[in-house]
């Protein structure tokens, strides 16, 4: 076994410890930032906050759960987490081993490039180039998931792209720039206000009003707001754009004529029967 394959079974053996644990989880995150965070200030992770705020949100909705759970989690969240996890853990072995290697995965690569030089453009393209690759990997298990999970899946990749879309030049004034803004706490706000990310899995009914845009009160209309006007309109440039940044050409299968199409082997997916009235 060469010295690649080495870091990579140790790499998977680090996430296969922690996968049915979701504070493990989010230790193996925590730590990696308390190395490479790059913060500006004492006490906290630096470029990590969004993440550690998003991995937050997925612990307490139950998705990391254990599938033999009394809440079982979801297979699909589980697996892209894993992936993420595996990628990123891969980039600091090899990083710390003080090798060098050819022909390593896309996100491995932007883990490496971020290590190296840590700010918003490389922590975006290393984070998006990861949760793109998991997201084709658990292709198949997105299928099994509900149509209104699988909707909200789409939701939870465009604004992802979106943020990054700022933080890359494209410019939607200085409000944006907060939100696009790893360092800050924007995530863990917005992931705290139930219209934009649902609080428990799988989703309550009131959820899938909100999901599915159609939830009559203020909250459902600054959604509408946020998604249909901000970015919808705009869907296939910004996958187009974020298949350039984040080297990740797969990521232009998961839309069509700016509507989100994921998963791709759902062949009766359509996500036009959420746009209707």
């Amino acid at each position: 076994m060469n010295k690649l394959e080495i870091l990579k079974e140790k790499a998977k053996r680090i996430v296969l410890s922690v996968s049915d644990n979701p504070q493990g989880r989010y230790q193996l995150r925590y730590e990696f930032y308390q190395k490479y965070g790059n913060p500006i200030t004492k006490g906290n992770e630096g470029l990590g906050n969004s993440e550690l705020a998003f991995i937050d949100w997925e612990i307490k909705r139950g998705t990391l759960n254990p599938l033999n759970h009394l809440n079982p989690g979801s297979a699909w969240w589980r697996e892209v987490n894993s992936h993420f996890l595996y990628v990123a853990t891969l980039a600091q072995l090899i990083k710390e081993s003080g090798e060098t290697f050819q022909g390593l995965p896309v996100p491995v690569n932007f883990w490496l490039d971020y290590i190296n030089t840590p700010n918003e453009f490389s922590w975006y393209r290393a984070h998006n180039s990861s949760i793109i690759s998991g997201y084709q990997i658990a292709d198949k298990l997105a299928c099994k998931e509900t149509i209104y999970e699988q909707y909200f899946m789409n939701i939870v990749l465009y604004r992802l792209l979106y943020a990054q879309s700022m933080v890359e030049g494209v410019s939607f004034g200085f409000l944006g720039k907060i939100f696009a803004n790893p360092r800050g706490c924007a995530v863990a706000i917005i992931t705290g206000v139930k219209a934009f990310y649902p609080d428990h899995y799988p989703m309550s009914e009131e959820d899938i009003k909100y999901v599915t845009h159609r939830a009559r009160n203020f909250m459902g209309f600054i959604e509408d707001i946020f998604d249909k006007i901000l970015i919808l309109r705009h869907l296939n440039k910004l996958y187009i754009e974020a298949a350039k940044w984040d080297n990740s050409p797969i990521v232009m299968k998961f839309v069509t004529n700016n509507q989100p199409i994921y998963p791709i082997s759902h062949s009766e997916f359509s996500s036009a029967y959420f746009n209707k009235k």
